[in-house]
């Protein structure tokens, strides 16, 4: 596959473009430079890095330490929730919508999880997503389109000596990206990315990504050699405010770079009139604000005109789409607890100096030595006495732990989640048992609206995959399930795109093998109970249509749920294992299992009534029925 192509624009209609583009983004530097502010505090907050090295007041040496109440917060909600989305294999979990498709939940399931995992290396950017969410509230993502080719050089096979260029592809597909916080752009005043007069993102690489990037087709041709005059100045290094973030971070990294070669533009989705007809059409634009230089132009070319960017809230918001995080959450707390934990070490500390009064006439002088097991001779018993410099307070370590308990509050992060032991008398194991169940419901909602963030940038990689064709092709000749792939990827990306053949989301503690694996059996124990039941009204009533009949269903049931459970355990080769000619002999009419079964309730005698004993088909599926009540285990 390419990139889609690029739009050839008149003199006018570009000069209208980048007028729009340029008056935007103005605005919109100006409106967000508090937003950037706040993020930098936060992560501030996070690092809980001491402003300076030494402190002078209220003495040299005082106390520096920040408690890092929202590090501790933060990382213990990430752990889980990572845990929670990695947790099962595969990752992703599979809904067919009709029961004739069900035939595409496993395969799907097995693909999607090998291109999330090995070919688009999912964990990362999702441990970025999610970890943003977590610290400032919102959390953004994107699945598009990359294509980046490199050039190889190979001895020619002919033996000549000559060398021989051939591209590589390195990546061709599909892609799952984090968009940081500080890099996104949209309107303050619009709700929706997806509704906004424009949304988009900022972008900054090296050198070299860029013009392997222009190679690939994104780019109009000599986009890369137009930036490079300009980007190869230590002025425009120097002078981008758009790396105001990224430079605090590297300051708290430690990891300033000398030089930073870096390249940034600005990717808008929006709606422009590009053919000078009076009607907005949809458009993507790569822009560079620094030269007003317009690097590539092309129509959406989603299906649905949907534009790539996601997001999620942690702690929603109401009527706005930037949420709360856990940065916010204990903000104005671990301030209150860093410096009360200040004070009380000041305190310890000042109290544990001693001063001493020396009378005049005692004889000791400024720089008389002091050491333990001194004997001092004195005249007059009072000529010399310590002096305390101050008391320690108790007080101060009630107060820190009420700030303590208000910030578990809001956060939802205590001894209990953390697997800690509770101050004080311990509780009994109901107690505690109730207390994980109550902090629960809080993380819950949380993992739920990180969760609904990553089923959209699931299902919308599904769909990209699907318009853009996988990296790897070899993946429907070499897998099991490869024809019954290449049968639901010929289906319109209409239908899938509306989500009518399957829904695609993360698998999670609800929604994974081993939870249908463990329903399956406890399915089939109800099965085996119900059709034990039918056979023995079936046999009294010796009616034998009615007893074909419950012994037909009965082994079509069997065999459907001992293929759901072999499937649960990625058992191969499921056909080979169960009675997978029913599915043929269903057809058969007066020749099929009907007929079939009434002779072997019979004896092999025909299709008359059967006796008082029980009949070996009977006995066959009461096997069968006992082996998928013990779960499939023999």
């Amino acid at each position: 596959m390419t990139y889609p192509r690029l739009l050839k624009l008149g003199e006018k209609e570009e000069a209208a473009l980048k007028s729009y583009l340029k008056e935007e983004l103005l605005n919109h530097d100006a409106e967000r430079s508090q937003i950037i502010d706040d993020l930098k505090q936060a992560q501030t907050d996070y690092w809980a890095k001491p402003s300076s090295e030494v402190k002078t007041f209220p003495f040299r040496g005082a106390a520096n330490i920040i408690i890092p109440l929202t590090a501790i917060a933060v990382e213990t909600i990430h752990a889980r929730t990572m845990t929670q989305i990695f947790g099962v294999e595969p990752i992703v979990s599979v809904q067919a919508r009709n029961g004739q498709y069900t035939r595409f939940e496993n395969p799907l399931e097995d693909h999607l999880d090998y291109e999330l995992m090995h070919n688009l290396k999912c964990r990362k950017p999702i441990d970025s997503i999610v970890l943003e969410l977590e610290k400032f509230g919102t959390g953004f993502g994107k699945s598009g389109y990359e294509k980046i080719v490199k050039k190889a050089l190979r001895p020619a096979p002919d033996g000549s000596g000559r060398d021989e260029e051939f591209p590589v592809v390195v990546k061709d597909g599909a892609t799952l990206d984090p968009v940081p916080n500080a890099n996104f752009l949209m309107p303050l005043s619009e709700k929706d990315p997806q509704t906004a007069a424009w949304s988009g993102e900022e972008h900054s690489r090296g050198p070299y990504e860029v013009k392997l990037l222009g190679q690939a087709g994104l780019f109009y041709k000599d986009v890369f050699e137009k930036l490079e005059a300009h980007y190869a100045s230590p002025e425009y290094a120097a002078g981008v405010k758009s790396r105001d973030y990224e430079k605090h971070i590297e300051s708290l990294e430690k990891r300033v770079p000398l030089w930073p070669k870096r390249i940034n533009w600005q990717e808008l989705w929006c709606g422009f009139d590009v053919d000078g007809d009076g009607i907005d059409e949809e458009i993507v634009v790569h822009y560079n604000k620094e030269l007003e230089l317009l690097m590539s132009v092309r129509y959406n070319w989603h299906i649905d005109l949907r534009r790539p960017y996601r997001y999620g809230n942690y702690m929603t918001v109401e009527n706005r789409y930037r949420g709360i995080g856990i940065c916010k959450q204990n903000e104005q707390f671990q301030r209150s607890i860093t410096t009360r934990h200040r004070q009380t070490l000041d305190s310890g500390t000042i109290a544990n100096m001693q001063m001493f009064k020396v009378h005049k006439l005692s004889g000791y002088g400024p720089k008389e030595p002091i050491f333990p097991g001194k004997m001092w001779f004195l005249d007059d018993m009072s000529y010399i006495e310590s002096l305390p410099m101050s008391e320690i307070k108790n007080s101060s370590f009630a107060l820190e732990q009420s700030d303590l308990i208000f910030s578990q509050m809001r956060s939802g992060v205590n001894e209990t989640t953390l697997g800690m032991p509770a101050p004080g008398t311990p509780g009994t194991a109901t107690s505690d048992l109730a207390k994980i169940q109550e902090s629960k419901q809080k993380f819950d909602f949380f993992y739920s609206n990180t969760k609904s963030l990553i089923n959209d940038l699931i299902f919308d990689v599904f769909c990209n995959i699907h318009q853009f064709g996988p990296k790897n092709v070899g993946y429907f000749q070499w897998s099991e399930h490869g024809e019954i792939l290449r049968q639901l990827y010929s289906l319109p990306l209409e239908v899938i795109r509306e989500g009518l053949v399957c829904r695609v989301r993360a698998a999670g503690e609800k929604s994974n093998r081993l939870q249908d694996r463990q329903n399956w059996v406890q399915v089939s124990q109800v099965l085996t109970q119900y059709y034990a039941g039918m056979l023995q009204l079936a046999q009294m009533s010796q009616d034998p249509q009615l007893i074909q009949l419950v012994m037909t269903k009965g082994l079509t049931a069997a065999t459907e749920a001992m293929r759901q459970i072999l499937e649960s355990f990625d058992v191969r080769n499921i056909d080979r294992l169960v009675l997978a000619e029913l599915d043929n002999m269903s057809q058969g009419g007066s020749n099929g299992p009907t007929n079939r079964i009434a002779a072997a309730s019979n004896g092999g005698g025909g299709a008359g009534p059967p006796g008082n004993g029980q009949a070996p088909g009977m006995a066959g599926l009461a096997q069968i029925v006992a082996l998928l009540g013990n779960g499939g285990a023999a």
